[in-house]
């Protein structure tokens, strides 16, 4: 190459680092390199968050789990009834009894120790997600918060219901009403939120690696059906927590209950909502024991204030008569201020709040208990033969007999139903309660003769049932009992009698 080659390439080289894009420009070179770092650093991020490394203890994370269920429910299945409150809800009511008493679909999709306006941002996915009929605000929810100032516990279930949900654009417009600007990126990611588990709390850490690996062997798809109830309490209220009552008086003072703006606001809110998405709304209030609130007029007063007494539907179970039926067995057996419901308690609101939205409200709910998809759905789980009885086909369980008049009563049907146990059965009676009004059946017993084979010989013996006060119908009292696993040949008779 002669000299003056080198000259003209030299010459074009220089040309050419001069057109290069970030020359004399590094300002804008170090924007690029940073926004590159950002993005591979929320891709990370957000990796993880997928994987789940950083999540919290799942095991007891009834918010992701109703939120999962409500989507995957929902693929196939309208959602007629939403219940929306906090753990007072999904203890105090069951949605599957609740659904077979109605014949419809009845969902909760409540949170721990979340505030009305959480339940008004999930009631607001919902209703985007399937056309509910009707809305069921539980009412404990309703008090004096502040979601710009949440002490540590109500930030973190706060967390959990928020990271729970799903739609991307209803999380985006809530943010700002849920949160303060410095935990906007936290309520967004597992990951940011608790990245200290891979020093201070390594076995957390160490146990998500395994669900991980865990869950990429088992795929395996739950079919279970899960309408966002939980229940601890199997037992009630115990003679040392009723000696409390009696010496230190009511844990909860009505007269302490406050509301602000934000209650008023977010009542106001969920009104609109339901308005405009054409949604009957009911208030619930459901009770604690009666012995653990004090001046609970004061209480109910201020409520009022808020919900309008006789603009919205309202029932209120703490108080007399929606009250009746309650008793020490319905409730947790504690002194704190916090007090949920057992299990039974739960049914008995179950069927009260049934009652009201079928005889009081009379809301035109969907019969969907004629169709095979929604039997298929509801067939054998809790409630199911209270209200129904089995098909024909069933061989687990089975009606023994139907519209068969006895001594003093008419029974509609007596099913013997399978519990999956080998040496023990269950015997539901149904009794017609046209024939004999305004009786108190919770004073009766149904003793019923029964044509049985053993070790293939046959043989008569008499059965006695207890009223069950649990399951309500409107038609028919239920007489319930368990009994050792024999073939049933039929009810020779039987009578109702006093205990």
């Amino acid at each position: 190459m002669t000299k003056k080659n080198k000259k003209d390439f030299g010459s074009k080289t220089k040309i050419l680092k001069k057109k290069s894009l970030f020359d004399n420009k590094p300002v804008l070179l170090i924007m690029l390199k940073s926004l590159i770092i950002v993005i591979g650093f929320f891709c990370m991020v957000r990796y993880l968050d997928t994987k789940g490394y950083f999540n919290p203890d799942e095991s007891n994370n009834h918010s992701k789990k109703k939120w999962d269920s409500y989507y995957e429910f929902t693929k196939e299945n309208n959602v007629d009834v939403v219940l929306v409150g906090n753990s007072h809800l999904y203890s105090g009511i069951n949605p599957k009894n609740l659904s077979n008493a109605l014949g419809c679909n009845a969902f909760i999709l409540a949170s721990p120790g979340t505030n009305l306006a959480d339940s008004y941002y999930c009631l607001k996915e919902a209703l985007k997600r399937s056309k509910a009929k009707l809305v069921v605000v539980e009412t404990y929810g309703i008090r004096n918060f502040d979601p710009y100032d949440l002490n540590k516990s109500g930030l973190s279930n706060q967390f959990k219901s928020f990271y729970a949900r799903k739609d991307f654009l209803t999380k985006m417009t809530s943010l700002p009403f849920l949160f303060s600007p410095e935990n906007y990126l936290y309520a967004w990611s597992n990951t940011l939120r608790n990245h200290d588990f891979i020093f201070n709390d390594t076995t957390q850490f160490s146990l998500n690696k395994k669900l991980i690996k865990r869950q990429k062997r088992n795929n395996k798809k739950n079919n279970k059906l899960y309408l966002g109830r939980f229940v601890r309490f199997k037992t009630g209220i115990e003679s040392s927590v009723m000696n409390k009552y009696d010496s230190l008086g009511a844990p909860v003072k009505g007269k302490e209950y406050t509301y602000n703006y934000y209650t008023e606001e977010y009542v106001n809110k969920t009104v609109s909502l339901c308005k405009k998405e054409g949604v009957e709304l009911i208030f619930l209030t459901l009770p604690m024991y009666e012995k653990h609130i004090s001046d609970y007029t004061e209480w109910k007063e201020k409520i009022s204030e808020i919900i309008g007494k006789d603009s919205y539907n309202w029932i209120d179970m703490q108080e007399l008569p929606n009250y009746n039926g309650f008793g020490p067995f319905a409730f947790e057996n504690t002194y704190n201020k916090n007090q949920h419901m057992t299990y039974n308690g739960s049914l008995l609101a179950t069927y009260k709040l049934a009652d009201y939205i079928r005889d009081t409200l009379k809301i035109d709910l969907p019969n969907r208990s004629k169709d095979s998809k929604w039997t298929n759905l509801f067939y054998g789980e809790e409630g199911y033969f209270e209200n129904f009885n089995p098909v024909k086909n069933d061989q687990n369980n089975k009606i023994i007999c139907s519209n068969k008049i006895l001594r003093n009563v008419k029974l509609n049907s007596i099913l013997h139903l399978d519990i999956g146990n080998k040496t023990r059965s269950r015997i539901i009676a149904k009794v017609d309660k046209k024939l004999l009004k305004n009786l108190e059946y919770k004073e009766m017993k149904l003793r019923i003769a029964l044509k049985f084979e053993i070790e293939g010989k046959e043989q008569i013996a008499n059965l006695d049932l207890m009223y069950d006060r649990f399951h309500r119908s409107k038609d028919e009292a239920i007489f319930i009992s368990m009994i050792k696993s024999v073939t049933i040949k039929e009810v020779v008779d039987g009578m109702l009698f006093r205990n």
